[in-house]
């Protein structure tokens, strides 16, 4: 077997300017990833703009390549036996994926967990005891749960998908359980305290690659290419576009630019 832990890691590049000195990059080790056309489709690019071609947001821009969405399953729900296949990068979002096949021919994306294996098999509602097989789960609904451990990928609601600590890295943490309502107190990571239903569904430890806190890439060049656009200062504009642009005569208050006064004035 091997763990998840030891694909991906995070290395310093060799910096050739100021702005790349604590540049961290994502390499893979292994080579396991598998990719499905049935679970990824290509989004128009609209480039910050709206149907009549006018801009909307300045800081966006098309794409350097096509952006190809992957559909990502937060639904727990299963009753077939599973294993883990294959593993999937997203370089973007910096998130991992595990693609799952059941035991009645589908397949699905999920969100890795730090713990999750290759080739490993796994069962969605409980521990499953085989005569030479102990199948391990991964997913339970939170009363299943001891107090003061850790999970992610919360439901708020049974049967909505999970929508809490989705992000990688991030974990949150049971605090006490409340019999008589049938709800539970979990801690997220943001160190708000959120009541959560007692019979959501859940998964064990926190969600792979925490190295994600550490990655930085500080050239614009590298986000432009991601279709964010570097956000120009209104000083530096000519008097057409900004009401700041110019300088030709002094400025009362800093505006917006669609001439709203700004910095609480």
């Amino acid at each position: 077997m091997i763990l998840l832990l030891n694909i991906y890691s995070l290395r310093k590049s060799i910096y050739t300017s100021a702005a790349s000195r604590n540049v961290f990059k994502f390499y893979n080790k292994l080579n396991f990833q598998e990719k499905k056309k049935q679970l990824t489709f290509y989004k128009k690019q609209n480039s910050g703009r709206n149907d009549s071609g006018r801009i909307i947001i300045r800081t966006k821009t098309s794409f350097l390549l096509k952006k190809k969405i992957i559909k990502i399953n937060y639904n727990f729900r299963y009753l077939k036996l599973g294993f883990v296949s294959s593993f999937q990068f997203i370089p973007f979002k910096n998130k991992l994926l595990s693609l799952f096949y059941f035991s009645n021919g589908s397949f699905t994306y999920h969100l890795s967990n730090e713990f999750q294996k290759l080739f490993s098999f796994i069962f969605f509602n409980f521990t499953k005891k085989m005569s030479k097989i102990k199948i391990k789960n991964i997913f339970f609904m939170l009363f299943q749960i001891k107090k003061l451990s850790f999970v992610s990928c919360l439901e708020l609601i049974p049967g909505k998908n999970s929508q809490y600590s989705l992000s990688p890295g991030t974990k949150s943490r049971i605090i006490k359980f409340d019999y008589e309502n049938h709800s539970t107190m979990v801690q997220l990571p943001s160190g708000v305290k959120k009541i959560f239903s007692y019979y959501s569904f859940v998964m064990l430890g926190r969600i792979a690659l925490p190295e994600h806190a550490n990655a930085l890439n500080g050239k614009a060049g590298y986000w432009r290419s991601f279709g964010s656009k570097s956000l120009v200062r209104g000083v530096a504009m000519n008097p057409v576009d900004h009401p700041n642009g110019g300088r030709t005569k002094s400025i009362k208050y800093p505006r917006t630019p669609w001439g709203k006064t700004t910095k609480f004035k």
